[in-house]
């Protein structure tokens, strides 16, 4: 699944190549550990007209983060998988108005998640996301995921 150490840097340069939104966002993998993931965005990249952060700006980041924190376990369990987003739910709890992170987290559920593939070829995961802008919590979501042999 990934031929290059799973890293901050590294992750940032895999998400740049291969997924050009997240160069045009400008967006950074800050920290990864075995249970979470964030990621961070600066704002003048993702404004809107009122000086804040685009929603959708918003709702990518998340599923970046759930995205690359699953892509990530995946390939340190030594799974290759196409991963892909099946859906995402999202309130919006206020603006965000500079940069902006979002945190991933496995769910509790992962060794059974993981036992699930090896057993059919594919899985589901809901990962929840928290978006924050400083100190404002500023989005909540859960991002569904579809992992394939």
């Amino acid at each position: 699944m990934s031929a290059h150490p799973l890293t901050p840097e590294s992750l940032t340069r895999f998400l740049h190549e291969q997924i050009p939104l997240c160069a045009a966002m400008a967006l950074e993998v800050q920290s990864v550990d075995e249970r979470r993931l964030v990621v961070h965005a600066p704002l003048a990249p993702n404004r809107n007209p009122h000086g804040t952060v685009f929603g959708g700006s918003l709702a990518t980041l998340g599923i970046v983060a759930g995205w690359t924190l699953l892509y990530r376990a995946l390939a340190q369990a030594g799974r290759d998988a196409a991963l892909v987003i099946q859906h995402y739910d999202c309130d919006y709890l206020a603006p965000a108005a500079a940069a902006f992170e979002a945190e991933a987290s496995l769910p509790d559920d992962w060794p059974a998640l993981l036992s699930r593939f090896d057993s059919r070829g594919r899985m589901r995961c809901d990962v929840p996301v928290v978006l924050r802008s400083g100190d404002k919590h500023v989005l909540s979501g859960t991002a569904r995921y579809v992992a394939r042999r």
